[in-house]
């Protein structure tokens, strides 16, 4: 079949290439067992990557061969490596595939008998809940994407309320109740081409496109419960060489908003967008990104190879400082309370995951083995948002990470979940399944939810794991009428909320030959 549509690179940076052009449902980096310098240097030679790029192959870092990130043309590109015995890594069957190169799916059972109106369809499709098994979840409503400027459109920002979810493509924020209907729409001047995952009260901070080709330099607060715009003001001045905005991470915590861009940082005020003027790094160091949450965190490194992760009191002071080994800097922030790391080397390769203390000391280094962990970070070509990685789950004390699917000779392909102490680093227990990528979503009070993804003949779960691991108990089995819809997500995000289960993209394509769907809503 045809290749599917390529995550192409920023056109306003000439120096990043496409790293998915070959291989465009491949992930952003697993995390294998910590890099350790080899004597008399903190780099050494770079280990063997059978042959480097490898076009049909899933890019990962694999713990047995600690293999390389390249630097293809200045963009980031996850190599391969082999496991001991010599086998390459192969791609996992619930991968996004683009549709014309996938098998039709099952028939379908016989219906409940209580379908619904879920709204969202074109004229003359039918209503999925009409082929719905007993005991499958109800799709509360499927939204079709919208017709938009360019195809291979990045559409950032998604926040799930209490009753509905919001959404923002282009210029058009949209919120839709659950029961499928718009409760209200924004309109903005420019399309939205940043904004954080988490909100304050209700409100967040998006940045929309402002003056000049692929300037992501305009600022607005909106509040999520009325769907109004609160302020609107030009983003700090820009550092950058050329001073423009592109490649915008945002992380909002509290009345804080950390800001990195190719070339530039700021941190503003959620309540009235002023600029916040922490301390600054010395010279020869920037500010790499930033993550939020209940905390603000933010990461930064210095051309004479040292490295620091930071975080800020609510007022925009520097309440701790945590100095990175040399030769090592952060690359992920999984959590930012309690505080949980990547870091890489000068080489892209990886240096481990770390947990810290609330008071910025090293809690523990977490003993990943010869294991290779996948969790969904997306495309972040220069690193600026830092917290953007789905499939990570973190309590007080415990840090949960997705492995690779691997091949397990009794159940076939397998994935699993692993639990991690976050004070000892050790492993606590394992969950596995059988033909389907486990990903953590988030905690439930001592309980992990995660998402089964769907198979090629079988949808997805919703599952619950308990604090000592075991069997995953189902909470929502996902219908099998929606199946295809469901694995044909080309970039998505994924969250569980108060029973309800919601999917919405994050890049709209506009070249698959079927339509797209923009979001999806599942419920009891």
């Amino acid at each position: 079949p045809p290749p599917g549509p390529s995550r192409g690179p920023d056109p306003s940076n000439p120096y990043a290439q496409n790293p998915y052009a070959q291989n465009p449902y491949a992930r952003q980096p697993e995390y294998g067992s910590p890099y350790t310098p080899p004597p008399g240097g903190p780099y050494g030679t770079p280990p063997p990557t059978n042959g480097g790029r490898a076009p049909k192959r899933k890019a990962v870092i694999v713990g047995a061969a600690v293999a390389v990130l390249l630097a293809a043309g200045g963009g980031v590109y996850a190599a391969v490596g082999g496991d001991d015995s010599g086998k390459n890594p192969t791609a996992s069957p619930t991968t996004t595939t683009p549709s014309h190169a996938r098998t039709q799916d099952p028939t379908p059972e016989p219906t409940t008998g209580d379908g619904d109106n879920t709204g969202g369809r074109g004229s003359g499709e039918s209503d999925p809940n009409d082929q719905r098994r007993v005991g499958e979840a109800k799709v509360l409503y499927q939204k079709p994407a919208p017709e938009v400027s360019k195809s291979n459109l990045e559409v950032p920002g998604f926040w799930a309320m209490k009753g509905y979810v919001v959404k923002a493509v282009e210029n058009k924020i949209v919120a839709y109740n659950d029961e499928g209907g718009s409760k209200w729409t924004l309109s903005l001047p420019k399309a939205v081409c940043a904004a954080p995952t988490s909100t304050t009260g209700g409100k967040v901070v998006v940045a929309y496109e402002g003056h000049g080709k692929d300037a992501c330099s305009q600022l607005a607060l909106i509040d999520l419960n009325k769907g109004v715009k609160l302020w609107d003001r030009p983003a700090p001045e820009s550092d950058a060489i050329g001073g423009g905005y592109t490649n915008v991470g945002m992380a909002q915590s509290g009345d804080l908003v950390g800001m990195a861009w190719f070339g530039g940082s700021a941190v503003i005020k959620v309540s009235d967008g002023k600029e916040v003027s922490p301390e600054k790094p010395s010279a020869g160091c920037s500010i790499d990104g930033y993550a939020g949450g209940k905390v603000l965190l933010r990461a930064y490194s210095c051309t004479n190879g040292t490295a620091k992760l930071q975080q800020l009191t609510p007022g925009g002071s520097i309440k701790w400082t945590y100095t990175v080994r040399k030769g090592f800097k952060v690359s992920n922030i999984f959590s930012s309370s309690p505080a949980v790391v990547a870091l890489i080397d000068q080489d892209r390769r990886s240096g481990g995951i770390l947990a810290l203390s609330d008071k910025g000391r090293e809690r523990s280094t977490l003993t990943l083995g010869k294991q290779s962990y996948q969790p969904e970070c997306g495309t972040d070509i220069f690193g600026t948002n830092m917290g953007n990685c789905e499939g990570v789950a973190v309590s007080a004390d415990t840090f949960y990470l997705p492995t690779e699917m691997t091949q397990d000779h009794g159940l076939g392909s397998t994935s699993e979940i692993h639990a991690f102490d976050l004070t000892t680093g050790k492993r606590k227990w394992a969950v596995k399944v059988a033909e389907r990528l486990l990903l953590p979503l988030n905690m439930d009070g001592k309980n992990l939810i995660a998402y089964e993804k769907p198979s090629y003949t079988a949808p997805g779960r919703i599952v619950r794991i308990g604090p000592n691991g075991g069997k995953p108990k189902t909470l929502l089995r996902l219908p099998q009428a929606t199946q295809k819809a469901e694995r044909d997500f080309y970039s998505a995000t994924h969250t569980y909320r108060n029973g309800n289960f919601y999917i919405a993209t994050n890049r709209i394509t506009g070249t698959d030959t079927t339509a797209e769907n923009l979001l999806m809503a599942f419920g009891r």
